[in-house]
């Protein structure tokens, strides 16, 4: 089993027929679906047939009831997730253009800091007793460096944002392995990330800094992956580019996924590639497409 720590919020999202018009009304559809990076992670997970339980903060309103009904769907567990009855549940509001990659977004994730190391003490002795932990960087920093010091299972973590990212950098030894972008990359090793000499150099600055295992995804070029000083690099599959968001949710989950599994640095990163090939192919945050059989079968397409 494995617990995701993080954040869950309605995705309310627009996609413009045309040409995305910057100040005026945009003719399109509007799309509204639970969404957040430690819900859409703990879905993918379930839809990998992993046990999985969500540890998030809902609200007093009609979205914690939809977000609740959606993970009953989903089939993820919310036996540890805590409750704010005088809060608003997170919401992310995005705008994408007509090639499916986000243009705009906008997000109240308040709630999240009521992730507290207080409010997470008497959920340790579970937590511990998990095959491992992922851990979204929307959690306050003092909560990760709190779950970091007291969680003995292996934890896996997404970078979120470059902004959020930094967040993690007192804890990256204490990680198994960890998921930012290149941007993301980037604001953690404070080096630039370009080409792929410039990505390598990243990598080996966060095993530096004390991570074991990276994988960096660096969008249509593929991913790099890092294990203690080595790095890697696949390339993306082909796909049929629909709706980015959610991709690297896609990706972590297979990270945890391919743990389970003992799968090697470069099996991990290809089974990463493979859930983020099938995420941006659906309109869906996550893909109903998303089984174990259909990545397994991406991956050895792959091959």
């Amino acid at each position: 089993m494995i617990a995701v720590i993080g954040g869950a919020n309605m995705d309310i999202g627009g996609f413009p027929s045309g040409l995305c018009a910057m100040g005026d009304s945009n003719p399109g559809r509007i799309r509204m679906s639970a969404g957040g990076v430690g819900r859409n992670i703990a879905c993918a997970l379930a839809r990998l047939g992993v046990e999985t339980q969500l540890v998030t903060a809902l609200g007093g309103d009609a979205f914690a009831e939809a977000l609740r009904r959606d993970c009953e769907a989903c089939g993820v567990g919310l036996e540890h997730a805590l409750s704010f009855p005088n809060a608003a549940s997170s919401a992310y509001l995005f705008i994408s253009d007509p090639s499916g990659d986000m243009r705009l977004a906008v997000n109240d994730m308040a709630i999240c800091q009521r992730l507290t190391p207080e409010a997470l003490a008497d959920k340790l002795a579970a937590l511990n007793g998990m095959d491992a932990v992922v851990l979204d960087a929307n959690l306050p920093e003092a909560t990760l460096r709190y779950l970091a010091e007291r969680l003995t299972v292996p934890l896996i973590a997404d970078a979120v944002s470059a902004a959020k990212v930094r967040r993690l950098k007192p804890i990256l030894p204490r990680l198994w392995a960890l998921k930012p972008n290149a941007l993301e990359a980037a604001a953690l090793t404070e080096l630039p990330v370009g080409d792929d000499d410039a990505v390598a150099c990243a990598a080996r600055r966060l095993h530096a800094l004390g991570l074991p295992r990276a994988f960096i995804t660096l969008g249509e070029r593929g991913a790099c992956c890092m294990e203690r000083g080595e790095t890697h690099f696949l390339p993306a599959p082909p796909v049929r580019m629909v709706n980015a968001t959610g991709a690297g949710d896609a990706f972590t989950a297979a990270i945890a996924w391919a743990f389970l599994r003992g799968f090697d640095a470069r099996q991990t990163c290809a089974a990463g590639l493979a859930a983020a090939a099938i995420a941006v192919e659906s309109e869906a945050t996550v893909s109903p497409d998303l089984t174990e059989a259909a990545l397994l079968q991406r991956m050895r397409s792959a091959c």
